[in-house]
């Protein structure tokens, strides 16, 4: 199954397994009982999609798909744009739409609206990615991702000829760890009893020799859900264990249980920084640290900035990479 099924999938169905196997108490809870409803409706939903449109394969029931997440904070405007060229974003980033309740929903933006600036920074002329891709929204995206939960957004806008300012305060939401076991395997190991008059269900894939064994493994995560109040924000794994991270983008790494060296870059926004533009200079400042991987654990990895020593750039003295928490978690 593609990864772009896998993520399609696992926004609906983790949430419902997660839900399925949780403790009769829980269970009578109302608000879990309609969550759980609601969840097995849009799964239902959209894997009847996904099979009349082809995009299970030719024999949907032999999928056998795991996904495993922890915990994250998620800042979406809520917004479609028009990014599909560096030509059609040159003077800005056109409005397509925005989902009602959402923070662009708040800000006023209508279709038809060109975004040229996100907190002053402008977004005519950004050129394209290697994709071909326009540069201007993955840099809307990303300023974005950088703000607090709570701090101001502005936008300037050009609407009809004539340019306004918006503003709202961003909102942030905290998705809970989710789990997903998907296909006739899952089926198989959650009721041992089906399985002998199963003749479709598929073996599950060999277990890895870390995860059955020996030392076990756990989970190195950047998933920025760091409380603020902590001075704790976004941090980049550029190496671990001499090795570069991947795939590109992830934010959570599967490593085996014992000592990792990771090298980390911070991605502190220049506003918390309080000492200017200067700030933009840190931005080749990287530091190791040694992360103690348990079995069945994931080590959340943060930037800890130190406003005492905000101005220490030269040296790096601003911030130190951290482990801020260990959150148990089992290891596939």
């Amino acid at each position: 199954m593609s990864v772009h099924i896998a993520r399609l999938l696992y926004f609906l169905i983790a949430a419902a397994a997660s839900v399925h196997a949780v403790d009769p108490a829980r269970s009578a809870n109302p608000a879990n009982s309609a969550a759980e409803q609601r969840l097995r409706q849009d799964m239902q939903l959209m894997l009847s999609r996904l099979a009349a449109s082809g995009a299970l394969g030719q024999h949907p029931d032999q999928i056998d798909l795991r996904l495993d997440e922890p915990a994250q904070r998620v800042t979406n405007l809520g917004i479609l744009v028009d990014s599909t060229s560096a030509e059609r974003a040159r003077d800005g980033l056109r409005v397509l739409g925005a989902t009602p309740g959402s923070t662009a929903e708040r800000l006023g933006l209508r279709p038809g609206d060109v975004i040229v600036a996100v907190n002053d920074t402008p977004l005519r002329g950004l050129g394209a990615d290697a994709d071909g891709r326009a540069l201007a929204a993955v840099t809307l995206k990303s300023t974005v991702e950088a703000l607090p939960d709570a701090a101001p957004l502005h936008l300037d806008v050009v609407r009809s000829g004539d340019t306004l300012a918006l503003n709202a305060t961003l909102q942030s939401v905290i998705l809970p760890a989710l789990r997903m076991e998907l296909g006739a395997a899952a089926l198989a190991s959650a009721n041992p009893g089906a399985a002998s008059n199963d003749t479709t269900a598929v073996a599950s894939a060999p277990a890895d020799a870390a995860s059955t064994g020996g030392q076990g493994c756990g989970r190195i995560s950047i998933f920025d859900v760091a409380p603020r109040q902590q001075h704790l924000y976004r941090a980049r794994i550029l190496a671990m264990d001499g090795q570069l991270p991947g795939p590109q983008g992830q934010q959570s790494y599967r490593a085996s249980a014992g000592v990792h060296r990771l090298v980390v870059a911070e991605n502190i926004p220049t506003q918390e920084m309080g000492v200017g533009e200067i700030a933009s200079l840190r931005r080749n400042t990287s530091k190791e640290l040694s992360v103690i991987v348990k079995p069945g654990f994931t080590s959340m990895v943060a930037a800890q900035l130190h406003p005492d020593k905000a101005s220490d750039l030269a040296h790096g003295g601003y911030w130190d990479p951290v482990v801020w928490r260990e959150i148990a978690e089992t290891c596939p």
